[in-house]
């Protein structure tokens, strides 16, 4: 799987499938009301999903509130760098599920889902505030530097491990912390592609589809196998080779963490919160979407989305 090269039909799949996915969070955000939990919004998100005529996942809908979306005291589930953990698939663990967190007024939300169209999947992952949050609105517009920052990188053919250290020096700088490190294997992104649906049924492990351990696994097992081969679907620190040809759903996750304090202090920018805001909270927001690497070239699969459109919106510079 190291090399994927798909049809002009097929990337219009990809992208309807992106855009669809898209369409879904957005409409769950707009239903969203105080005092929903987490899986009752997860629930929502795959109503929405179904309502556009899809029904299988490359992951099922993750919905977080509050410091959840920050990842805040949640260890990496699954370390696949030592052995023997490195024989197993990654996957999410229990405390990345969703819960029955309620969500309040000023709350940071995140609402994540991977559908599957013709076979084709995608991965999105939408960052917002419930209600007033200046603090989380400018960290959404400072997510904004990380979208050229990462193109740039692949055009440029730096090893995944080189973007990743770019991306980590510039959330530092700005600031924030890094939420995506708390992925298996802290993925900063990975490989989507064709899941053949109509061949491995629908089986569900920790909201993932068995379908999709096989598709992630073909690449492992033959690092497994070649010692040398160091390609790889995941996208992460010890990814020391320049991204495949192929689909990479990337997510940068940034947060703040105020690790027990009352009240932190203003941070680069980011201030005190205001009246009516939630002073202490810890918070984390993304942007997840489909770069497409070809032998020569890299672009992004649509800039038509709705943190792209915000962007533009709000005359923020990318």
């Amino acid at each position: 799987m190291s090399k994927e090269f798909y049809t002009e039909t097929d990337l219009s799949n990809f992208a309807e499938c992106q855009r669809l996915a898209y369409d879904a969070v957005v409409a769950t955000a707009k239903r969203l009301t105080a005092g929903v939990t987490e899986r009752e919004a997860a629930q929502m998100i795959d109503e929405e999903v179904r309502a556009r005529g899809m029904s299988r996942y490359f992951h099922a809908p993750f919905a977080w509130f509050g410091s959840r979306t920050a990842f805040q005291g949640i260890d990496r589930p699954l370390d696949t760098r030592a052995f023997p953990s490195k024989l197993l698939p990654p996957h999410f663990g229990q405390k990345f599920m969703p819960t029955e967190t309620r969500l309040e007024e000023g709350m940071g939300v995140i609402l994540d889902v991977a559908p599957i169209l013709n076979d084709c999947s995608a991965d999105v992952g939408y960052a917002f505030a419930f209600g007033r949050n200046e603090r989380i609105e400018k960290a959404l517009d400072d997510l904004a530097v990380f979208r050229p920052l990462i193109l740039a990188g692949v055009c440029k053919e730096k090893t995944m491990a080189e973007i990743y250290e770019d991306v980590e020096a510039a959330l530092m700088d700005l600031g924030y912390e890094n939420c995506h490190a708390k992925y298996p294997q802290g993925v900063l992104g990975h490989k989507v592609g064709k899941i053949p649906t109509r061949l491995i049924p629908r089986i569900p492990v920790m909201r993932f589809e068995v379908s999709t351990f096989l598709y992630l696994a073909s690449e492992e097992l033959s690092r497994l196998i070649n010692p040398w081969d160091n390609h790889t679907a995941l996208w992460s620190a010890d990814s020391r080779v320049s991204a495949d040809p192929g689909l990479w759903a990337v997510e940068p996750h940034i947060g703040m963490l105020h690790h027990g304090r009352v009240d932190a202090p203003s941070v680069t920018g980011l201030g005190r919160a205001k009246d009516g805001e939630r002073p202490s909270e810890d918070f984390g927001v993304k942007w997840e979407e489909i770069i497409h690497v070809t032998e020569n070239n890299a672009y992004y699969l649509d800039d038509n989305l709705p943190h792209v459109n915000r962007w533009a919106e709000r005359q923020v510079a990318v």
